[in-house]
């Protein structure tokens, strides 16, 4: 079975379409018809004793498998992806998966309109690399330290993590991120997501996320403007084979300011404490839990041990974590659809 198979049939798992008990096989049924609602195909039955506006109701998997009615029609992703030395097969792994698992969603998740999708790396400093003192960021002769090039947590509408400010990923909306549902969203995600291995040595993972998630950050004429929505699911993916730990050098700060508990807090704050609202996902590093990871090398292979990364993932309600050590990404994108339709079943408007 192929990568996309296999992803449409997870998505199939959550959907009962209204109607789709047929009895001919080619069809929706006599009085249904197949509309377009935003992005997704949703198949309307004209029995209105349905009881459900949208004509979709979905099985939780984790329930007795009484019907769940789907309660988001808009999300919020944002990729947190690491762009030091060791991570050019992880991005290479994450191009390749995300198309089909964005494709799949079409199918799981028939109430939702709009998709939209931010990609941030893990400094803010381009193509600066292991520098002599890599807190030192943007020099002010050399470039203009104040655009959002320059920005942690502003979405990278350029490839290479902006190694070219004159470059552009051209995204069909104009703005700061991309559509899903954009015909040329895969080439769109192929060219902000490798944001190359030129990254500063001090990883700031969590502190990229919650710049990006900042209320002020999609506010008039700010870096990822229009991005955040009240009324949107949020999910979040952290890609990275190492640990986010302040404690690290060089000092003062080897990363994100805080701990998992603050790091939390302040997510949750950026939706209004809605915790059911949010979606925390993880590619992370750590072994004896992912034994395909052994400790990282200094060729770049296997990961660092991310305790802290997995506390502050773990206390979202909805959750998942996965191996980024792993060869490909399918089957941690399988996963990862059943917590993002969770996520919607469990939203609260």
């Amino acid at each position: 079975m192929t990568r996309q198979s296999r992803f449409h049939c997870v998505g199939a798992a959550f959907l009962v379409l209204l109607g789709c008990g047929s009895d001919d096989p080619g069809g929706a049924g006599e009085g249904s018809s197949e509309t377009m609602d935003g992005i997704f195909t949703v198949t309307n039955n004209n029995d209105d004793s349905a009881g459900s506006s949208s004509g979709v109701t979905t099985f939780d998997p984790d329930s007795t498998g009484e019907p769940t009615q789907l309660n988001c029609d808009k999300i919020d992703f944002v990729f947190v992806i690491d762009n030091s030395s060791s991570m050019a097969d992880e991005q290479e792994n994450l191009v390749a998966a995300v198309p089909g698992f964005v494709e799949s969603m079409r199918t799981a998740l028939p109430t939702v309109k709009s998709f939209r999708v931010g990609v941030v790396d893990s400094d803010s400093y381009p193509a600066l690399g292991a520098g002599e003192d890599p807190l030192d960021g943007c020099v002010p002769e050399e470039a203009d330290c104040t655009s959002c090039d320059y920005t942690l947590g502003a979405f990278l509408d350029k490839p290479l993590a902006a190694i070219d400010p004159a470059s552009t990923c051209g995204f069909a909306g104009g703005g700061p991120f991309m559509e899903g549902a954009s015909e040329t969203f895969p080439e769109e995600f192929a060219c902000a997501a490798i944001v190359g291995t030129d990254g500063n040595p001090v990883e700031q993972q969590v502190g990229a996320l919650l710049a990006a998630v900042d209320p002020a950050a999609s506010e008039p004429d700010a870096c990822n403007e229009a991005f955040l929505r009240d009324d949107a699911l949020l999910v979040f993916l952290m890609i990275t084979d190492e640990e986010d730990d302040h404690t690290d050098m060089p000092a003062p700060q080897g990363g994100s300011a805080g701990e998992p508990a603050e790091w939390y807090a302040a997510v949750l704050a950026a939706k209004s404490g809605k915790a059911s609202n949010i979606v925390g996902l993880g590619l992370i590093g750590g072994s004896p839990r992912f034994e395909d990871c052994a400790a990282l090398s200094a060729n770049g292979e296997g990961a660092e041990q991310s305790s802290r990364l997995e506390q502050f993932l773990g206390l979202f309600d909805t959750h998942f974590e996965g191996s980024v050590c792993s060869s490909t990404y399918g089957a941690f994108f399988d996963d990862a659809l059943v917590k993002v339709s969770q996520g919607c079943m469990n939203f609260i408007p």
